[in-house]
């Protein structure tokens, strides 16, 4: 089976309240973009995978002609090959990530063989439980409403940013919520360092200090607590507390994320399949980090595609304990994605069902693509 074509549809969809992300302080998002990739075969058979963007960005570099020279007539079941491809076009043109064309193959694949794409992988688990991933700062009080909120829908953990420039502020948002779930909800923070638009630096100390004041109040993890370069600190960090420090999911490549690995810098290690190389080499990092008894919690904050590739990953490996889940009422409701014709959607236990159709196991809402479509 032949790629015979690889589409790249920008889309841009409301969203039911306006959002506030925590890691682009002042801004104000009415909506939300991204790009759909579709791959198409000479059997007729489509698969689909997506790629976060700001615009018409990722069209452009995909629909280049060396990309296309180097994709089309390409074996659809050769995805190292593809995956070599993707690799080169994205250091040596030091250009976009177009991974959500090795996850379009990959839908493909499932498709033709009727099976999901984590029973291809080796299979392990049917589900998973979920965390209520939040994006938004609140005042202390309103964290905490929303994890009762959450708590009642069935989540059993909870994920709030810390983006305050005072770091008693952060504490006190983390505090609230304890306070009020107590035992009943795990809680994970995310300071949102690797890559600092604006808000507060932390330095080496800043972090240390939270990182010791965090584990009195029982958090789980401390997600991006340092700039991605900063190696040695997080090296240093991750041995120095006790709370989890978990990151990775802007990094890209086997390799980036072998030396993360051999280096210690992550408890807990992050990539996102379409931002970071793909299912196939994502399942590769996965066991890594399972050979150095690592936890591998795969990003997934972006669109219902993007959470069913990374679900689809997730059940085929052994050392992934949560999924993220993107949520936070009111922009971001349970399962809203009008992308799909049927949201992903979160048990009252607390968990998601890896989607057991063939591929990712979702339907594309071609009209809603259609109707989101941007020039």
């Amino acid at each position: 089976m032949k790629i015979t074509d690889v589409e790249f549809i920008p889309v841009r969809y409301p969203l039911k309240a306006p959002f506030y992300p925590a890691w682009f302080p002042g801004a104000t998002l009415t909506t939300w973009g991204a790009t759909v990739v579709k791959v198409h075969t000479d059997e007729g058979i489509v698969g689909y995978g997506s790629q976060a963007s700001l615009g018409t960005e990722v069209k452009t570099v995909g629909e280049s002609q060396i990309v296309r020279s180097l994709l089309i007539g390409a074996d659809v079941f050769n995805v190292e090959k593809a995956v070599r491809i993707l690799s080169g076009i994205t250091y040596s043109m030091d250009t976009l990530r177009l991974w959500g064309i090795e996850v379009a193959l990959w839908d493909i694949i499932g498709k033709t063989c009727g099976k999901p794409i984590y029973k291809l992988l080796g299979g392990y688990q049917d589900r998973v439980l979920a965390y209520a991933s939040t994006g938004m700062i609140k005042k202390p009080k309103e964290h905490a409403d929303d994890a009762v909120k959450y708590l009642d829908m069935g989540f059993k953990a909870i994920k709030i940013r810390l983006h305050r420039e005072d770091p008693k502020e952060d504490l006190a948002a983390v505090k609230a919520v304890r306070d009020t779930v107590g035992s009943n909800m795990d809680i994970m923070v995310d300071a949102n360092q690797a890559c600092t638009f604006s808000g507060p630096i932390w330095s080496y100390e800043r972090a240390l200090k939270m990182a010791k004041k965090l584990e009195k109040l029982n958090v789980y993890w401390l997600e991006e607590p340092l700039h991605h370069e900063a190696h040695r600190d997080l090296a240093r960090l991750a041995a120095e507390v006790d709370i989890l420090i978990a990151g990775g999911e802007d990094e890209s490549g086997l390799h980036r994320f072998k030396d993360l690995l051999d280096h210690d810098c992550f408890d807990v290690i992050q990539p996102d399949v379409h931002l970071s190389g793909g299912i196939l080499q994502c399942r590769k990092i996965a066991a890594i980090a399972e050979s150095m008894n690592k936890l591998f919690v795969p990003h997934t904050w972006d669109t219902g595609i993007n959470l069913a590739a990374g679900l689809q990953l997730i059940g085929s490996v052994p050392n992934c304990s949560f999924v993220e889940y993107c949520i936070d009422l009111p922009a971001f409701h349970q399962g809203y994605d009008p992308l799909l014709k049927n949201p992903i959607e979160l048990s009252k236990d607390g968990y998601v069902n890896i989607p057991n159709r063939p591929g990712l196991g979702v339907e594309i809402d071609q009209d809603a693509v259609s109707r989101y479509r941007i020039s």
